[in-house]
């Protein structure tokens, strides 16, 4: 009897029913239970031996489409018992989801691809690991990003160069992350080197730009922001339009916030637009960390009211796509614009969510802030001991990463705190503007200098220090209106 003829007996006996005529013949079970019940009755060997079949039937009949099939074929094989061959197209299947930027459903193949690749497969456990920590950085992270990569660096160090390179490059990028610096981590110093050294080796400026933004970045990110603008200035010059548009849209979204900080709003707004262009070519994610980014700009230039509007907005799509890296950020910028206009009641809540989230998505660099921020919200609410707790934590942290941005921002928060008190405790307030308003100094954060100058200068007069308060007022003023400034006093 013919394989057409068994179909036609199966489909008389209600067993299966025909799914599609064109542009071939599929036939499906009429019941789930019909289907086990089928399969459960296949001895194992004969159940190995049909998944096998099936795959190279697949591939047989559709080899111009491995890529789209890769995780059907990753099926078979592993039901079949060849686990390798499992996880070559397990990778493939990865891969192809990050393309059509469905990351959840890529994590779980580079996952499983990890698990099922054996110790001759280096290579591809080092493209699965890779692979895995770009689809989940802007989701909850397990933790275990970094281990999985470092030991897949550990057995492909003879992996094709360009992929150790991003393998180290995604090390450093999430030993950042979790808050680690180069003078006391080092993985994140090797990290660094070796990214840096195998893009210098293949004598590509695009192939190094990546870790040399990184670089940037990081100078940024310990107050050297005029220094770390520059390194990824030059960095985004040598990206193409051929360079991976996520990559592009996040190296804008640092440097925009590091132009914003220096008060280099044109530069931070062309940037932007850079960014903008990037991220329509990528995926969702990317368009709400720029519109994140242009939140932040705007928060520096003043323009508080679009600033909290733009960073709840990106906050609920952020919240809707499962983005909780995304949420954090969001969530930071809401509450400075909020907090800015002394407003702690709306800001509470959602940086409450911001510091949940930021546990549970590693993201070190925004807890000084969240933290620091949420401190000052529930002080000027009345729970000054949590506040202090809050405030405590916020700066052992930032001094623990060197985070000096974060440290006078936090320190910034503090006192205006105190000087909303009743009574206002101007000492305190005093010692803590004087600390940000040093900081700031050091580091040309233009903006914020302008407005902790202009609370200084409050601080004294209210201490009876007439003479110095006009000076630094006047400062704080000429600084705010150069910069073009939107908020009060300088607008």
């Amino acid at each position: 009897m013919s394989a057409r003829e068994e179909l036609g007996r199966l489909e008389a006996s209600g067993l299966i029913q025909i799914a599609a005529l064109q542009p071939e013949l599929e036939y499906l079970f009429r019941h789930a239970l019909v289907q086990e019940a089928a399969y459960a009755s296949l001895l194992k060997q004969d159940r190995r031996a049909l998944h096998h079949a099936a795959a190279e039937a697949i591939f047989a009949q559709h080899p111009d489409r491995e890529r789209e099939l890769a995780s059907v074929l990753a099926l078979h094989f592993e039901q079949a018992g060849e686990n390798a061959r499992a996880a070559k197209y397990l990778v493939m299947a990865g891969d192809h989801a990050l393309e059509r930027f469905a990351n959840r459903e890529a994590i779980g193949f580079f996952t499983r691809a990890s698990g099922l690749a054996d110790e001759s497969q280096g290579e591809l456990r080092l493209r699965a690991a890779v692979g895995g920590a770009k689809a989940s950085w802007g989701f909850k992270t397990s933790g275990r990003e970094v281990d999985e990569l470092e030991l897949a660096v550990a057995s492909g160090e003879n992996a094709e160069p360009k992929l150790l390179g991003e393998a180290y490059f995604w090390i450093a990028y999430l030993r950042r992350q979790r808050g680690e610096v180069p003078e006391t981590s080092p993985g994140l110093e090797r990290a660094t080197e070796r990214a840096i050294a195998i893009a210098g080796s293949l004598k590509d400026a695009r192939a190094s730009a990546l870790p040399r933004a990184m670089m940037g970045a990081g100078a940024a990110f310990t107050g050297r922001l005029r220094e770390g603008a520059r390194e990824m200035q030059a960095a985004l010059n040598d990206m193409d339009q051929n360079t991976d548009p996520h990559s592009n849209a996040m190296i804008a979204d640092f440097l925009a916030m590091t132009y914003a900080r220096l008060g280099e709003f044109d530069a931070a707004d062309e940037i932007v637009a850079r960014g903008t262009q990037q991220a329509a070519r990528a995926d969702e994610i990317s368009r709400v960390d720029i519109d994140i980014t242009q939140s932040a700009v705007n928060y520096e230039r003043g323009e508080l009211d679009r600033a909290a509007q733009q960073a709840l907005h990106c906050s609920t799509r952020a919240e809707g796509l499962g983005a909780y890296a995304c949420v954090v950020a969001a969530n930071v910028m809401f509450g400075s614009a909020t907090m800015a206009k002394d407003d702690a009641s709306s800001a509470k809540l959602p940086l409450e969510r911001g510091d949940e989230l930021a546990m549970v998505t590693n993201m070190a660099p925004f807890r000084t802030l969240t933290k620091g921020l949420l401190a000052s919200s529930y002080a000027q609410l009345g729970d000054l001991p949590t506040g202090v707790a809050g405030w405590n934590e916020a700066l052992g942290a930032a001094r623990g990463m060197n985070d000096r941005y974060g440290e006078a921002r936090v320190l910034w928060a503090r006192g205006r705190t105190f000087a909303l008190q009743s009574p206002p405790d101007w000492t305190a307030a005093l010692a803590d503007f004087e600390n940000a308003v040093r900081l700031f100094d050091e580091m040309e954060a233009r903006p914020a200098l302008a407005r902790a100058l202009y609370d200084r200068a409050r601080a004294l007069r209210a201490q009876g220090h007439t003479a110095e308060a006009a000076e630094v007022e006047q400062r704080a003023l000429t600084l705010g209106r150069e910069l073009g400034l939107k908020d009060a006093p300088f607008a």
